[in-house]
């Protein structure tokens, strides 16, 4: 394990990247942490971390099946596959669901971590999101064999994908920070995190198209961190259009403030865990 330097901690910088810095200087202890994590989620199952793959696809063919030929549902006026277009949203829904539901109890569940004082704790939020990505990632893949499936081709949009969802892992990392920290100290917090999730999922247009809410009531929709990335990735990989430029730069600014609070609360916190844990 290899410490950051003193002279950078402190400051904004160091709130902003020290995390990223810490990944990256621990970077091969990391990849054990998130392949280990990866594996004790599948052990002991028969199919073991085939289940990765099979649980969007079961999804996917679930979706078709209702919303394809039972429901013979389209989106909007333009008609598109409702399938695809509901899995695009969901995929990325289900990946903040999940790092936003494991934060909670993190640190508590690793108390054998904080014990150890030469031990990077803000790898462990790294962790949780290095495993959800992966799943993100494999969803992705289905995503786009779906397009092939259904609509016959993948636009050459999607070489955006990662500059819509990098400002997105920023964003869920910096939350990931700021709830596994709080949840030393507020242990109700597990409860209210499935709420939230619920509540982040029925304010997104994940079910509906935005162009169906009421015009006063946009800008409250826009503050959900999904809003964005869900539009946007439905825009460059369903519709072949290139994301909003504009928007894409100030969703990028919001979560490399939200990434910089959440570690700032964290480094700020984490001395009192042992006391707590």
């Amino acid at each position: 394990m290899m410490p950051i330097p003193e002279r950078r901690r402190a400051g904004v910088i160091w709130y902003l990247t020290g995390g990223f810095l810490s990944i990256f200087a621990n970077r091969s202890l990391y990849a054990r942490l998130v392949d280990r994590d990866v594996r004790i989620r599948y052990k002991g199952s028969v199919l073991g971390i085939f289940w990765a793959l099979l649980n969007p696809l079961s999804l996917l063919v679930v979706f078709s099946f209702v919303f394809g030929i039972v429901l013979n549902a389209k989106w909007g006026v333009g008609g598109r596959n409702f399938t695809l277009v509901l899995f695009s949203g969901l995929i990325l829904f289900t990946f903040l669901a999940e790092c936003i539901n494991r934060s909670p109890l993190l640190i508590l569940q690793n108390s054998n971590y904080v014990k150890k004082v030469v031990f990077p704790l803000e790898l462990l939020p790294g962790v949780v999101l290095g495993s959800a990505a992966i799943n993100l990632l494999v969803s992705l893949l289905i995503l786009a064999a779906g397009e092939l499936w259904f609509g016959g081709g993948v636009p050459i949009t999607w070489i955006a994908v990662p500059l819509v969802l990098l400002p997105f892992l920023v964003l869920t990392y910096g939350v990931i920070l700021f709830l596994s920290s709080l949840g030393v100290f507020i242990r109700d917090l597990a409860q209210v995190t499935g709420i939230l999730t619920m509540l982040l999922m029925y304010l997104s247009p994940i079910l509906f198209p935005i162009d169906l809410v009421p015009l006063q009531f946009r800008p409250w929709l826009s503050i959900n961190p999904l809003t964005f990335p869900v539009t946007q990735l439905r825009l460059i990989t369903l519709s072949g259009n290139w994301p909003d430029w504009i928007g894409l730069l100030w969703y990028s600014f919001a979560a490399i403030s939200i990434c910089t609070t959440g570690f700032w609360w964290f480094w700020r916190t984490k001395n009192g865990f042992a006391d707590v844990v």
